[in-house]
C-alpha cells in the first residue's frame, strides 16, 4: 500500500512537473488563446520576450529583449497547420516577423526556442 501512494504521489508530481499543454494546431481558436494568454521567455542569454498584447482593439505582437528595447508587429495573421502553425505581423519599413507555433505550446524564431511562463 505505501508503494502505491509513493508511486501515484510520483506521478502527479511528474505530470505537474513536465506536463505541458498541447496546443490545437489546426484550430485558429486554440492557437490565438494560447499565444494571446501566455508570455513567452526565450532560453537565449539574452532574455528575449514575445507577447501580444491589445491596444485600440487591434493585437499588437512585441518582441522584446531584456534591456528594454521593443520591436512591434501589427495586423497579425494567424495560419493553421498539421504539425506547427504561424503568427506573422507587420512591422515598421515594411518589415515582417513569423513566429511558428510548436504543439508542445512552444514558440519558435530564428532557430530560438520561447516557453511560455507559467
Amino acid at each position: 500500500m505505501k508503494n502505491k501512494v509513493l508511486f501515484i504521489a510520483f506521478f502527479l508530481v511528474n505530470l505537474l512537473a513536465f506536463g505541458q499543454s498541447k496546443v490545437n494546431l489546426e484550430s485558429m481558436e486554440d492557437i490565438k488563446n494560447w499565444v494571446t494568454t501566455h508570455k513567452f521567455n526565450s532560453e537565449e542569454s539574452n532574455g528575449y520576450t514575445i507577447s501580444i498584447e491589445t491596444a485600440n482593439n487591434a493585437q499588437i505582437l512585441i518582441f522584446s529583449t531584456r534591456d528594454g528595447h521593443k520591436k512591434q508587429f501589427t495586423n497579425l495573421k494567424y495560419t493553421a497547420g498539421a504539425t506547427s502553425a504561424m503568427v506573422s505581423g507587420q512591422g515598421e519599413a515594411n518589415n515582417s516577423l513569423e513566429v511558428m507555433v510548436l504543439e508542445n505550446g512552444d514558440l519558435s524564431l530564428s532557430g530560438m526556442i520561447f516557453k511560455a511562463q507559467k
